[in-house]
């Protein structure tokens, strides 16, 4: 049986949802239910439990609220994986395109080497590391700009398709450049990556996303389309918006590691304009 951890977040819901499309047994643990850093707390579940794998899909995500949250980051994104995969689970780990400091030319392989910019960033690859050295078996999956229609998930989509509706006009940065993710296409990647056996492997790093890239004011673009909305859209750059944490200008990951496993992503355009 398969444990979900975060399974009322936006991917958490996606994964459970797919679970259930497809078959899969599962055990769906929300944060209320199950803190992910309290070892005695997750070793009595999984005494309890026959789990063949664990899907962490629990996280700290507010990057800027992490420059002033350090110890709360670091204990969920990089204490809590260890934890869990410590019970001696196999773990398939959700991590992130910003363990990189975006000065690469051209798509990030997953041994590129690793330069996380923010609080957020350090301290996902603190978990990664934490993994990786830990001799478990398992998979880590760097993903980016992860993105759901659901209406109440908060995510880039919907605040600007919900903007678009309120303003005449947004100002959006150009020259930040990644590839957009649908949570149900990360959420079938995963569950795909668990059927064909990846969390038996000694622990590595695979790479999903959208195919294609793009940066959030062409992103903005597409969005205000799907809404029919005649909001016009603004590119500014990185300085004309301040934020607390820093940014890769270019994040978008390679897509070689998928080819082993047979997954194919869409287009992030095709994967937008789907309902």
């Amino acid at each position: 049986m398969l444990l979900i951890t975060g399974a009322n977040g936006q991917l958490g819901k996606a994964v459970v949802e797919q679970c259930l499309r497809q078959g899969i047994p599962f055990y769906p643990v929300t944060k209320s239910e199950l803190d992910i850093t309290c070892a005695s707390s997750v070793n009595r579940l999984v005494s309890e439990q026959k789990f063949n794998c664990i899907i962490n899909c629990a996280a700290y995500t507010a990057v800027d609220a992490a420059e002033t949250d350090v110890a709360n980051a670091y204990t969920v994104n990089a204490f809590g994986p260890w934890v869990l995969a410590s019970t001696g689970v196999p773990i398939i780990h959700v991590s992130t395109d910003y363990v990189f400091d975006g000065t690469a030319v051209s798509p990030y392989e997953t041994n590129d080497l690793t330069r996380p910019l923010s609080v957020y960033g350090l301290s996902k690859r603190a978990g990664e590391v934490s993994l990786l050295e830990g001799q478990f078996n398992g998979a880590i999956i760097r993903t980016a700009w992860v993105y759901s229609k659901a209406a109440e998930s908060r995510n880039f989509f919907n605040t600007i398709s919900k903007l678009a509706s309120e303003r005449d006009s947004l100002r959006v940065v150009s020259d930040q450049t990644g590839a957009p993710t649908r949570v149900e296409d990360l959420a079938l990647a995963l569950l795909s990556l668990y059927k064909q056996g990846s969390h038996k492997q000694p622990m590595h790093i695979v790479h999903f996303t959208n195919a294609g890239q793009c940066s959030w004011y062409d992103f903005a673009c597409e969005i205000v389309k799907t809404t029919g909305s005649s909001c016009s859209v603004i590119p500014i750059t990185t300085a004309d918006y301040p934020a607390k944490a820093v940014r890769p200008a270019y994040s978008v990951l390679s897509l070689k590691s998928l080819e082993p496993y047979g997954v194919k992503p869409r287009f992030w355009l095709d994967a937008l304009s789907d309902e």
